[in-house]
């Protein structure tokens, strides 16, 4: 790989991280199917393994006997058609449907005791145990209630049905029939009982709370009857509308005062106004109100009346004309004292419409507060008549209800009813194909769930895409399995080397040229297309620059990548390529064992000759034209040493510019660093990979290893099995 050169375009890698996007894909189904192929004899096994017990148990299975007889719950007898036209009892109410409490109470040990008691009796070896006077309490630990509620069977007939069936199986069927009739026994007594029981709990209950009841009620009349007598109040709703009209009648009164007030204001200041000028002229309201005030300006009026007549005739300082005046100014002042006294009286009425709005405003004032303290009275008022309503309507439900419950007391005929009595029938044996058939089924399921756990504990790959998935690289070529062992290299080869041989003298019997019956011969082979198509797949994947030179290598060892990387060379030498196969597996060589060739002269004895040595025929090999093989050469040298020295460096340079394409067969990934070094020398690498083989852990090895290194990888090649 060169170190300046980093994987861009698609066909790289970048990392082994995985695609979260591409994990979530769902179920695969296909995947599914694959596994549990493989994994067929686990489900096979796990099948047949279930059905043989499936078989073994219907044939081992003895007689049972089953029994049952059907109880409705809350039956209507006679007695409670009477007492249901009472109102408030409780048979009045709707019938309930069985609930899963009632079918846990009836086999429970409090019911049960009676049959328990029964079983002793008539069966004392049926079940050993406490002896029957023990209590309740050890019922429930007695081995007799553990094997009767285990067997007893307790269910409802129907949805919303009140009707019970009860069953029990046994080998006995004589037992079965005789527990059946305890059962039926001990529950209609049960039913009595707890008819009886809730009614006198309901009693108590009742009579409980009815002192309760009647206290609160007379605390509330009490309460009620204090508050009247405190604010000597029967009722604040007539109270309320006495005070309303009281408040109105004195609101209007305080507005006519108010308006014959501003009246008597008004008048007043006219009146002094007018008063301040000519007594003769004055002719306010209040002034013409006044006769005297009137007689005196009449008497003024007719005096200037008479001294106009007499100044035509007497001198103004006559005596005649000196009595008229006296006459007009003693006139004057009587107007004047009565303009004073009309004064007086305006304000004397002022003052009593003053004293009369003032007495108003006290009572309104006094009127608000009652009205204010009334609306605490009324909300007190109201809240204790509310509260004495409720009690006293609580009060009388009670004393109903006791009544009601009394009479339901009295009721003494049992509440449910057999509907169906106790009856036996042998139990028909379930089918052996019935059981043989669920027991297939079954054996398919365990074993297809194990099938999976198995194939998931494995982790190997099994798939091309999840190979894919896992190391997030394309998959360049796809190669299938051989027909036969040799065909996997000899018989290509071998073909190949008949169509190229030089020396066919042979063949000249045969229609058409030897070469040409190879090249048909490889041209139909689907083994070497698919070879073919990985080379042109390797040359699409580096489009940037020319293929010269691609490194083979593995994840783990036995994957086929030695036999892909000589058919690889192979289908690129057939397509004109001048092509090198180098073996660089020096720890292991394999291609020489392959195509059959000497090996006591290749890299490792190459790297220690001259530059000029791989001139010499003596290293390299040509099985078919086109196409030449470097072995690996004699053991004994360190390998790492080998790869990495500047000899081995620039003879693979100049194997580069004397061929179109070099093959480098790299050992494995995991274990050794061979194939990395290799890869620093050449384009980048292509991972031979065999589903069913590579596990998942070594993998994800191999890619952080990759990772690390930086190595340019150009894909996968998957070899199918």
């Amino acid at each position: 790989m060169r170190a300046d050169t980093l994987p861009s375009s698609s066909s790289s890698w970048t990392g082994p991280e995985r695609s979260i996007s591409e994990d979530e894909g769902g179920l695969n189904f296909v995947a599914l199917v694959k596994i549990l192929q493989r994994k067929w004899w686990v489900i096979t096994g796990v099948t047949v393994a279930t059905m043989g017990l499936a078989a073994t148990r219907v044939l081992s299975e003895k007689p049972v006997y089953d029994g049952s007889f059907e109880l409705l719950v809350q039956a209507q007898s006679t007695e409670t058609e009477v007492i249901a036209n009472v109102p408030e009892t409780l048979t009045t109410q709707d019938q309930v449907a069985v609930d899963s409490d009632l079918l846990k109470i009836l086999v429970g040990p409090k019911v049960l005791r009676p049959v328990i008691e029964g079983i002793r009796e008539s069966y004392p070896n049926y079940c050993p145990g406490v002896a029957p006077d023990s209590n309740a309490s050890e019922v429930t630990y007695d081995p007799c209630y553990q094997v009767l509620s285990s067997r007893l069977r307790v269910n409802q007939l129907g949805n919303n049905s009140n009707i019970i069936r009860v069953s029990m199986q046994d080998g006995d069927p004589q037992m079965v029939q005789s527990i059946l009739e305890l059962a039926s026994q001990a529950y209609l007594a049960f039913s009595l009982e707890s008819k009886q029981a809730d009614i006198r709990r309901a009693i108590e209950f009742v009579e409980q709370k009815l002192p309760d009841l009647a206290n609160k009620v007379d605390s509330l009349q009490d309460q009620l009857e204090s508050l009247r007598l405190t604010h000597n109040i029967i009722d604040p709703d007539s109270r309320g509308s006495q005070l309303s009209g009281q408040v109105d009648t004195f609101s209007k009164q305080q507005l006519d005062l108010q308006i014959s007030l501003e009246q008597n204001r008004a008048n007043y200041e006219n009146l002094r106004s007018q008063l301040s000028g000519p007594q003769e002229q004055a002719s306010s309201s209040a002034l013409a109100q006044n006769p005297r005030y009137q007689a005196l300006l009449d008497s003024l009026l007719e005096l200037d009346t008479q001294i106009a007549q007499a100044s035509t005739l007497y001198l103004d300082n006559s005596p005649d004309m000196e009595v008229l005046k006296e006459q007009r100014q003693n006139l004057l002042t009587l107007l004047e004292q009565q303009g004073a006294q009309s004064q007086r009286d305006l304000i004397s009425q002022m003052q009593e419409l003053e004293a009369q709005e003032r007495s108003l405003n006290g009572a309104l004032q006094g009127l608000s507060s009652d009205v204010d303290d009334l609306a605490g009275i009324s909300r007190d008022y109201v809240e204790i008549q509310r509260e004495l309503e409720i009690a006293t309507e609580n009060l009388n439900q009670f004393l109903a209800k006791q009544a009601a419950l009394e009479i339901d007391s009295a009721q003494r005929e049992i509440p449910w009813e057999i509907v169906t009595p106790p009856t036996q029938s042998r139990v028909t044996p379930v089918s052996l194909t019935q059981n043989l058939l669920l027991g297939g089924i079954l054996g398919l399921l365990m074993g297809s769930v194990l099938a999976l756990l198995l194939d998931k504990s494995t982790g190997v790959l099994y798939s091309d895409k999840d190979i894919q998935r896992a190391m997030q690289l394309p998959i360049l070529g796809k190669i299938p399995a051989p027909q036969s062992v040799e065909r996997d290299v000899f018989a290509p080869m071998q073909a190949l080397q008949l169509a190229t041989s030089k020396t066919s003298k042979t063949a000249a019997d045969t229609t058409g040229s030897p070469l040409e019956n190879g090249a048909a011969t490889y041209a139909e082979d689907p083994f070497m297309e698919a070879f073919r198509s990985l080379y042109t797949n390797l040359r699409l994947s580096s489009a940037d620059q020319p293929l010269t030179s691609v490194v083979v290598s593995s994840v783990m060892d036995n994957e086929g990548k030695s036999i892909a990387a000589i058919h690889l060379a192979e289908a690129a030498a057939l397509m004109g390529q001048r092509v090198l196969l180098v073996d660089t597996n020096l720890r292991d060589p394999k291609i020489h064992s392959y195509l059959k060739l000497p090996n006591d002269a290749g890299l490792t004895d190459l790297a220690l000759s001259d530059a000029n040595a791989i001139t010499k025929n003596t290293f390299l090999h040509e099985p078919i034209d086109g196409l030449k093989v470097l072995c690996a050469g004699t053991k004994g040298h360190d390998a790492g040493h080998i790869l990495t020295t500047k000899r081995v460096q620039k003879l693979i340079q100049q194997l580069k510019t004397k061929f179109d394409l070099v093959v480098f067969d790299a050992p494995s990934l995991l274990g050794q660093s061979d194939a990395y070094l290799i890869t620093e020398q050449a384009d980048g690498m292509l991972i031979v990979t065999s589903p069913g083989q590579l596990k998942q852990n070594l993998l994800d090895q191999a890619m952080d290893q990759l990772r690390i290194a930086n190595v340019n990888v150009f894909g996968i090649a998957v070899r199918e099995r």
